[in-house]
């Protein structure tokens, strides 16, 4: 089988890689802070709509398809804020696979 090389711009291929370093790092540090933290950390639908950047139709999508659960208190949906990094890391994975998948392929024989 032939192998598939990838034509990338180098200036694409630096901010891909350092992008997605610095959300590595964000993660780790979150999750280090998460295990640390004698409470559970919960923010409400609005928050987690504010921080995602989509409105609560899309939030109410994702909670149905399971990518995020919520904690119902006093008729108000909670969400985990360990659940909401690993929702933006979906997020993120999904779209760095979008951009990838646009890069012109050839293959070399």
């Amino acid at each position: 089988m032939p192998d598939k090389y990838y034509l990338v711009e180098s200036g694409a291929l630096e901010h891909l890689l350092r992008t997605h370093f610095m959300l590595t790092q964000s993660t780790l540090l979150f999750e280090h802070l998460l295990s640390h933290s004698d409470r559970p950390m919960f923010l409400s639908a609005r928050k987690v709509c504010e921080v995602l950047g989509m409105d609560c139709h899309q939030l109410e999508q994702c909670r149905k398809k399971r990518m995020i659960r919520a904690r119902a208190v006093n008729g108000q949906m909670f969400y985990d804020a360990y659940e909401l990094i690993a929702l933006t890391e979906h997020f993120y994975r999904r779209k760095l696979r979008k951009t990838l998948s646009r890069i012109p392929q050839f293959e070399v024989r």
